[in-house]
């Protein structure tokens, strides 16, 4: 019960998160490792009825299992004749209440659950048998979204970004101890990390076909832009990429021709307009049919609100910046007006998008690989649109023709950002690593 209030907590939007958002940024449940100061946080169980206080809890039930986990708290703990952490409020824990929003009655046996970095090296000099995988670096581990590695650029004490190259995500301990009211004992330890799609992307409009068709932006002030620039509340930037990006060098002239305003094509590319063949540096999940099917078929089975089938004329929910949605259509998607979505929207079919729209995070056209949107539209993030079935729907056997057509004027286009792909991609949801019982 501890594990899980922990895991729903380190959500943003969960009661009572462990992880407050402050602006748009939202800050890590810890910033450094164990032993030094924001390393370790406690969520305290007190049984009232029983005259247990937050106070009393570390007191009355010390934690001596970290311990024998990592050498980054030998020394306070060998400062201890009784061979534990002994609880230093402001130093390098904190204490967090549970929340009333988990309560159950009567209350859970659990007393404390103990948050803390995992590191590459589960040992320490005090302990040198528990060691859980032959190593005694000060690395990050790291989720790559399939399993964990030891991150060779995060070294203790340096946490840049808590360690991990992005769009990697840390790998967090969860110890939660739980003692009955005849005083037996039950440890339980998981390893979790924050769920996200390792989405890159060469450019901010990738038209992923072996042909392409491309139209539009008569406007002075309509552009593709692959500078990257601050989104959906996330002020960093990061490396340009290319304002057009294409599959082979004899689609470049043809997405040329379509140009109206060459000089507003602009990006990593020496020239302009910059439309450039990324086939080299496309990433693996968008470089064949049966890699974009799967990427979109991920993110269905992910959605945050039910698949939409097509044809559809508006959205049940847009998202915020601090709730970006993940939105399937299957089929025709036609949106006009006024409004503004965040988040990943996937559309299967023919996407038309005319008035006032913007979509700030991820747009996947991928199936019929169809885009027509009017030249005041903006999107920030990254474009991709890719034909991957024929007319009946059957997977083709490489991408077909993709197509972007832009209608009429305005101020608007197409802007990388990867704060907003980077808003787009994390999700709400700790995925669970690896569980296991300690022995008391």
């Amino acid at each position: 019960a501890g594990i899980e209030e922990v895991r729903d907590r380190l959500r943003p939007l969960a009661p009572n998160t462990l992880r407050p958002q402050v602006g748009a940024l939202i800050t890590p449940a810890v910033t450094a490792f164990a032993g030094s100061p924001g390393g370790v946080v406690y969520i305290v169980n007190p049984n009232v009825a029983n005259g247990e206080t937050a106070a009393s809890i570390l007191t009355n039930y010390p934690d001596d299992e970290i311990c024998k986990e990592t050498q980054t708290v030998a020394v306070p703990c060998a400062n201890n004749a009784m061979g534990q952490l002994v609880a230093t409020p402001g130093n390098w824990e904190t204490t967090v209440a549970a929340s009333p929003a988990y309560a159950a009655a009567p209350v859970f046996p659990w007393k404390w659950v103990r948050i803390n970095l995992r590191q590459n090296n589960e040992n320490n000099a005090a302990a040198p048998n528990y060691n859980t995988n032959g190593q005694n670096t000060g690395q990050m581990v790291c989720w790559n979204g399939t399993n964990e590695y030891a991150d060779p650029n995060a070294p203790n004490p340096a946490l840049t970004d808590l360690g991990c190259t992005s769009p990697n995500l840390p790998v967090y301990v969860l110890t939660a101890l739980s003692v009955t009211p005849t005083g037996s004992r039950r440890m339980v330890q998981a390893e979790v990390a924050e769920d996200k799609y390792p989405f890159t992307t060469p450019a901010a409009l990738t038209m992923d076909g072996t042909l392409t068709t491309f139209s539009g932006g008569s406007s002075n002030q309509w552009g593709v832009n692959g500078n990257d620039s601050p989104g959906c509340g996330i002020n960093t930037v990061g490396p340009p990429v290319h304002a057009i990006g294409v599959l082979n060098d004899g689609e470049i002239p043809v997405v040329d021709a379509g140009i109206k305003r060459p000089n507003n094509i602009t990006g990593s590319g020496a020239t302009t307009p910059d439309v450039a063949n990324v086939s080299a540096t496309m990433p693996t999940n968008l470089q064949s049919v049966s890699s974009l099917q799967t990427l979109v078929s991920t993110m269905k089975a992910n959605v945050t609100q039910p698949v939409i089938n097509g044809p559809a004329s508006s959205l049940p929910n847009y998202g915020t910046a601090t709730d970006p949605q993940i939105v399937y259509v299957n089929g025709d998607l036609t949106l006009s007006g006024n409004a503004q979505g965040y988040g990943i929207l996937v559309v299967t079919g023919t996407l038309t998008i005319k008035g006032t729209v913007g979509w700030n995070g991820i747009v996947l056209v991928i199936g019929k690989g169809i885009f027509n949107t009017d030249g005041t539209d903006q999107y920030n993030g990254a474009v991709v649109v890719a034909n991957t079935v024929d007319a009946l729907g059957n997977p083709l056997a490489v991408q077909g023709t993709s197509q972007v057509n832009v209608n009429g004027g305005g101020h608007g286009g197409f802007q990388y950002s990867s704060g907003c792909i980077a808003n787009a991609t994390t999700l709400s949801t700790f995925h669970v690593a690896a569980i296991r019982e300690l022995i008391r």
